[in-house]
């Protein structure tokens, strides 16, 4: 058991700095962060540190509708980093290990967040069922609806400073709440020192979280390209802050278990020690788990995660994101067959959009006050709603099948997502439902060197206008609501 849960520790954890430490299956190279856990022979050597990265990039062209977008990417298969980490064995079953890594941009040699293309538009939306349509630009931000002419008449001479207040608010929340990388942290991937010990591991600081590992191993893309099913329909809390977790690993079964004390993933900063002894217990903590039966021919999990909030102007905590993943792999020889559900609730986003209006029109559009109000809020990447683009609650369900099949040097991917979103709230007046299909072709040069292409396409209805990310960095918002889009990725990586 000791090779086991240090095995769990490591692999999980630090996906592609072992890999090439060991030959790696196929389809270990075509989705390097779904290792399995129970990869013992990685656990080898008394004592070491290692230097590990990944530079992923390429050329993407996005459909969002009536616009088009040709760029190259850093990330598109496997976010680009950079990372160290070690392990010393201290003996009787017992190891120290640690890691800290950081996010790289290839095309700019930066680690700066990567924020999505709100696509520019012009549609008409209505604020409630006898209110008028109001036509206006669908590009402001996350927060585009309602438009500015519902709030202030053009002809007034409120319109320009509202105006500039809504995108301001705008400006905030696209930073706040698109990016799954700490603001200003130098290693904002993975930061975390664990033991492990005969009776399980012990990991703590910033982690991936349970849920996440649960989605990210039972669907066929994992968390690459514009295949994965980690797009904004589907939007879950990546990775914990201030968290400990606890791992064992006993013959194909996986327990962990997660609790974090909070720390925003967004652009604002992390409170001072006095201002969360003023603020309401708990204002963001975190809890999630899992628990897996994981063989090379076939595998069950389960995963639940919850935050806390504080939203704006109260008081009390309350229940943020929930989530819910089930999803199972069968392998069939060379085809290897997912299926996953996810279930997503959040009834108390920080801001709501009454909230985002009543902001802007009580400042009347000053700048300052505007970022004096959003500086002391903890936005995060779930407080948008994903399928849409702006803030709101969400209530989404997403139904997953997918496929890997060995090809040659290579492997196939080919994926299957449905998204529906049912919330409703002053602007979510209908439904967002989202189709997303995709392949992807990986092509192994060499035990460490892939090129890949891929392909995905979504068909938007309702009130969705999502557009195609990729593994490191987010999508966007169509250029209107029910347009469809699609990306076409071909790109180059290598791991070291």
């Amino acid at each position: 058991m000791r090779k086991s849960l240090l095995a769990v520790a490591l692999s999980a954890v630090f996906p592609t700095a072992f890999a090439q430490s060991t030959p790696v299956p196929q389809e270990k190279i075509g989705a390097p962060d779904r290792i399995p856990l129970a990869d013992t022979n990685l656990a080898v050597g008394p004592s070491r540190v290692t230097l590990y990265g990944l530079v992923d990039g390429g050329i993407e062209y996005v459909d969002a509708g009536s616009l088009s977008l040709t760029r190259l990417q850093s990330g598109m298969s496997a976010g680009s980093r950079l990372g160290v980490s070690g392990s010393e064995d201290m003996g009787n079953g017992y190891r120290a290990i640690f890691a800290l890594e950081m996010r790289l941009e290839l095309d700019t040699g930066s680690n700066s967040n990567r924020a999505p293309i709100f696509y520019c538009g012009t549609q008409s939306y209505t604020t409630s069922a006898t209110a008028p349509a109001v036509t206006g630009p669908s590009c402001q931000g996350v927060t585009v609806l309602p438009p500015v002419s519902a709030i202030a008449p053009p002809t007034s001479t409120a319109y320009q400073s509202v105006l500039l207040g809504i995108n301001s608010v705008n400006q905030s929340l696209l930073q706040a709440v698109t990016t799954v990388n700490s603001a200003n942290a130098i290693f904002d991937r993975q930061a975390f020192l664990g033991l492990v010990t005969p009776f399980g591991a012990v990991l703590m600081g910033r982690q991936y979280t349970p849920g996440y590992e649960i989605l990210n191993r039972f669907n066929a893309f994992a968390d690459s390209t514009a295949g994965q099913l980690g797009q904004g329909y589907s939007v879950i809390n990546i990775r914990a802050n201030n968290s400990i977790q606890y791992r064992a690993e006993l013959k194909g079964f996986v327990l962990s278990a997660m609790y974090g004390f909070g720390g925003s993933e967004g652009a604002t900063p992390v409170p001072t020690r006095q201002e969360r002894v003023n603020a309401p217990t708990g204002g963001d903590d975190f809890w999630g788990a899992n628990f897996q039966y994981y063989t090379p021919m076939f595998g069950l999990g389960i995963g639940y995660q919850q935050n806390y909030v504080v939203p704006y102007q109260q008081t009390s905590r309350s229940v943020g994101l929930q989530t819910l993943n089930v999803g199972g792999t069968v392998t069939l020889g060379l085809v290897k067959l997912f299926a996953q559900y996810m279930d997503r609730k959040n009834e108390n986003p920080i801001l709501s959009p009454q909230d985002v209006q009543n902001i802007v029109v009580a400042t009347g559009g000053n700048l300052t006050s505007i970022t004096n109000i959003l500086s002391t809020l903890q936005i995060n990447l779930w407080d948008a709603d994903g399928s849409r683009g702006f803030v709101g609650p969400t209530d989404g369900q997403i139904y997953h099948l997918g496929a890997t099949w060995q090809v040659g040097p290579g492997t196939l991917n080919a994926a299957a997502n449905f998204a529906t979103d049912t919330a409703r709230s002053a602007w979510a007046t209908d439904d967002a439902k989202v189709n997303h299909y995709a392949l992807a072709y990986f092509y192994n040069l060499s035990l460490r060197t892939q090129l890949y292409g891929a392909y995905a396409w979504m068909n938007n209805s309702g009130q969705a206008r999502v557009t195609p990310g990729a593994a490191g960095y987010a999508g966007g918002w169509a250029t209107s609501d029910g347009a469809n889009t699609s990306a076409l990725q071909i790109g180059l990586r290598h791991s070291f």
